[in-house]
């Protein structure tokens, strides 16, 4: 477009403030329209598009006749233009289908609950054994518990990655210094919790049948609730966490008298018992104490 050089490694970016001045005068001068009035006749479209490039083009010109001189920007002259048209062109076009699309898709609500797929393995009639009732949803949330408990243990405890996992947890600039790459260290650590929340999402949406954006937010305070609760960093703390406060949340909402009873208490009660560690036993139930010498 330019025969001008643009890419000097130490003045790239002054080089190229003239052609970015011209394209963001020309962006403003849309938008500003556009604020003003959303539909605009053919004939405003076109003042607006001349105007985004007459003011485009001025803009830019001056700032390359301060940056650069007359020369060069007489040089940019053409260049500046065909950036500050093309800018609004583009606007245009893509303010066009924006609203094409806005008549004719039917966005959904974030508000409204989404049935979740169900699978007559995990989310049929539930079994009668001995005279107890157990939704098939309760025993795949179970046996998925146990399949990615055993699993996080083995990768945290036997694979390279999982112990450099727990040095980089304990002290990264260390674990640098011994070559472990704790920036990939810290990637597949989110990885692994993004899949383990999929996980609990899958079982969570099995047993609600409908899903909305909210219902994970008490269901992840309930599982730092229960890591706390069993001691961070100990896999088979959280397990033991996460079955304590179950059955405190269900001994509260049955034996609980009064006001204080009910299923309307029982997360106040999980959150009760989490104060509790924290004051008698902020390691948690099987964590280790840590003293710290520094």
């Amino acid at each position: 477009m330019t025969t001008v050089p643009l890419h000097n490694p130490i003045t790239k970016w002054t080089d190229r403030s003239p052609l970015i001045a011209a394209a963001a005068v020309a962006l403003l001068v849309w938008i500003g329209v556009r604020l003003v009035e959303r539909d605009l006749s053919f004939v405003a479209t076109a003042g607006v598009v001349v105007g985004g490039l007459v003011l485009g083009t001025a803009v830019g010109f001056l700032v390359a006749r301060l940056t650069g001189g007359a020369e060069r920007a007489a040089a940019l002259l053409r260049p500046l233009a065909a950036t500050a048209l093309a800018t609004v062109v583009a606007m245009e076009l893509f303010w066009l289908i924006f609203k094409e699309l806005l008549a004719t898709v039917e966005w959904p609500s974030a508000k409204l609950r989404i049935p979740f797929p169900q699978l007559e393995v995990v989310s049929g009639t539930a079994l009668q054994i001995g005279g107890v009732t157990i939704q098939r949803s309760a025993i795949f949330t179970i046996v998925a518990l146990a399949i990615c408990s055993a699993l996080l243990w083995y990768f945290i405890n036997r694979t390279r990655l999982g112990r450099g996992m727990q040095a980089v947890s304990q002290d990264p600039d260390t674990a640098r210094l011994m070559g472990v790459n704790v920036d990939r260290i810290i990637v597949v650590a989110f990885a692994l919790g993004a899949a383990l929340a999929a996980v609990a999402g899958i079982s969570q949406g099995l047993q609600n049948n409908n899903i909305e954006f909210r219902m994970g937010f008490l269901a992840g305070l309930k599982a730092f609730t229960a890591a706390v609760l069993g001691g961070i960093g100990n896999i088979q703390g959280a397990v033991v966490g996460g079955l304590v406060l179950g059955v405190v949340e269900a001994m509260a909402t049955q034996y609980v008298p009064g006001q204080f009873g009910g299923g309307s208490w029982k997360d106040v009660w999980a959150f009760v018992i989490l104060i509790l560690v924290l004051v008698f036993r902020p390691q948690g139930l099987l964590g280790a104490r840590v003293v710290d010498r520094a």
